[in-house]
């Protein structure tokens, strides 16, 4: 598995241990941690390596009867500051997973793809059939998107050619413990719990429907594992839990008990007002249901970065908290 030690990679990690799956973990730590996996890396074989470096993905790969590629830059932050790396980890890591999988002879790769190819959807909930798209070529936001794209493109193409069998599962909106310190969520219980200026980025009027660690899981897990989820494309997430900016705030504020103002900004541009999966292929092919809603997944996150907060604040210097990176 690419990316094992991340976020979403973790918590399949344990999934995948749990169901008595051999696992080995390719990760560089850049985004994702050991400290992730925690008691699993006495149970999985974590090897550190380059993405980008092919010679280390080969290495890695032999011996593998399924790949999940998770590993890719995530974080808006990093998409406008660093789209060169965004895309050099994407693309090239895309293709050495895709070219090391056919020499190995893999039976499957699962590709970790994103709502983000659809750019800014016309219409809700979004199928897979909407079309794929990029608003705006200059703006770096959607360098994240492009290589996500490839990646599909990719996958798609080398297991036709080299007969393995590839599954694509574009993940909505992800949320729980263990996601990083660059997004929505994590930022704002940061902000509530070291009493910082509370931004908001725009009218706070944005929707998304987002969707729990534990239900992404299980959809991965089901398209990896199905005989109907070969050579397939699914959306992974939960639209029944979808939520303004203003109003998730608003669930916080009563989760912590605090109260504060909050400040609106200027969105950075080409910010999405709405996202809502259709996972009716996912229901249908592969029985996929979420089941976890945001009242029971947000406390669940708010009391897991409490203690990491608390942790860091007690354990290290200001120069090594991980949201000051």
């Amino acid at each position: 598995m690419t990316g094992g030690a991340g976020f979403i990679g973790s918590h399949l990690v344990s999934r995948l241990l749990n169901e008595g799956v051999e696992v080995r973990v390719f990760d560089n730590n850049w985004r994702g941690s050991k400290r992730n996996l925690g008691d699993l890396l006495n149970k999985a074989d974590f090897v550190e390596g380059d993405i980008r470096n092919f010679d280390d993905v080969e290495k890695t790969t032999k011996d593998i009867d399924v790949i999940y590629h998770l590993a890719s830059i995530q974080g808006t932050k990093y998409f406008y500051l660093n789209p060169e790396l965004v895309l050099e980890v994407g693309v090239l890591g895309n293709i050495n997973i895709a070219k090391a999988a056919a020499k190995a002879n893999v039976e499957r790769i699962l590709f970790s793809s994103s709502s983000e190819v659809y750019g800014i959807p016309q219409y809700f909930p979004t199928d897979e059939k909407h079309p794929i798209t990029i608003p705006d070529i200059k703006n770096p936001r959607w360098s994240y998107a492009i290589q996500k794209i490839t990646g599909e493109s990719i996958f798609l193409n080398y297991a036709k050619k080299f007969g393995f069998y590839t599954t694509i599962v574009r993940i909505h909106n992800a949320y729980g413990p263990r996601m990083g310190w660059n997004h929505v969520m994590p930022e704002f219980i940061r902000r509530i719990m070291l009493n910082e200026k509370f931004i908001v980025q725009g009218k706070g009027i944005e929707t998304r429907a987002f969707c729990f660690i534990d239900d992404i899981i299980d959809g991965i897990f089901l398209a990896s594992k199905k005989e109907e989820g070969k050579n397939e494309i699914f959306n992974i997430g939960n639209p029944n839990e979808e939520i303004t900016i203003n109003k998730l705030v608003e669930k916080l504020k009563k989760i912590s008990g605090k109260n504060f103002e909050l400040v609106h900004v200027e969105k950075p541009e080409g910010s999405t007002e709405r996202r809502k999966a259709d996972i009716s292929k996912a229901h249908k092919l592969l029985g996929y249901e979420p089941k976890v809603n945001l009242d029971t997944g947000l406390k669940k996150t708010f009391e897991w970065y409490v203690n990491e907060i608390n942790w860091w604040l007690e354990n290290s210097s200001p120069k090594e908290y991980p949201w000051a990176r």
